[in-house]
């Protein structure tokens, strides 16, 4: 069975509360059971300890003490600030939907659990920070085929078909266009090409010479560093053939 470190930080399930301590299951690690005594329950004074922790609560503990012959693990709660706590909470949650997906996508191949994460889950995390990242980009329509092995492509599309959910952030704005030489009609088109050929990006008219435009991604600065490129290009490209482009951000909602 394995064991955490010393000064880790784990994710720990309640299941025994006693006057002098409580017991949890770390739930990183199968089969395993720690204890937290009282004195490290919190960082103030506990007359109740009852008051302080709950059955069946989800908490991140600091690993003070492990010893191996005993199959001992000694945890304090007392040492966690809740950023941190957040942080490794929001952290567990995350390989527990990727896990879960690399087991849809096992059952899917007919392929083991470890060969799908090797061939599937380790290349992509590596590129893209972590597999569920590279799960969100590809359901916004991101091209990873020279990432994993062809095998893999039409199942993994599969995969995020069905059980990924994108909630795309948008930048937007509007832009009064105008144009006084002939074939300015054209011209004004031309301009608003790059928009139009973007990938996750919109342009509509909003009459008088005014157009909503639109940029979409995974985060605010995703979307805006897309918006702000297509609109610094259409403002170079405007002066170079006579056309008057204006541009007004939105407030970010």
């Amino acid at each position: 069975m394995d064991f955490p470190s010393r000064d880790d930080f784990v994710v720990v399930k309640i299941n025994q509360i006693l006057d002098y301590g409580v017991f949890v299951e770390l739930l990183e690690y199968k089969n395993a059971r720690g204890f937290i005594h009282i004195s490290n329950v919190s960082s103030s004074w506990v007359k109740n300890i009852r008051n302080f922790v709950k059955m069946n609560q989800v908490r991140v503990a600091k690993v003070l003490n492990v010893d191996l012959e005993k199959r001992q693990i000694d945890l304090a709660f007392s040492g966690v600030n809740p950023m941190r706590e957040r942080q490794v909470l929001n952290q567990f949650k995350q390989i527990n939907r990727e896990e879960k997906l690399i087991e849809i996508l096992s059952r899917i191949t007919k392929k083991s659990f470890d060969e799908v994460w090797s061939s599937v889950a380790d290349p992509l995390s590596q590129i893209h920070g972590s597999l569920y990242e590279a799960f969100e980009k590809i359901a916004l329509g991101y091209d990873f085929s020279s990432e994993v092995e062809k095998f893999w492509i039409e199942p993994v599309k599969q995969l995020v078909k069905e059980n990924i959910v994108v909630s795309k952030k948008e930048i937007s704005g509007k832009a009064k266009i105008s144009c006084l030489s002939s074939g300015g009609l054209e011209l004004i088109k031309s301009i608003l090409k790059d928009f139009e050929e973007t990938k996750n990006c919109i342009v509509s008219y909003a009459g008088g010479g005014s157009f909503n435009l639109s940029c979409s991604g995974l985060t605010y600065k995703e979307a805006d560093k897309t918006l702000t490129s297509l609109v610094e290009s259409a403002q170079k490209n405007s002066k170079k053939i006579g056309v008057v482009f204006e541009f007004i951000r939105d407030d970010k909602k």
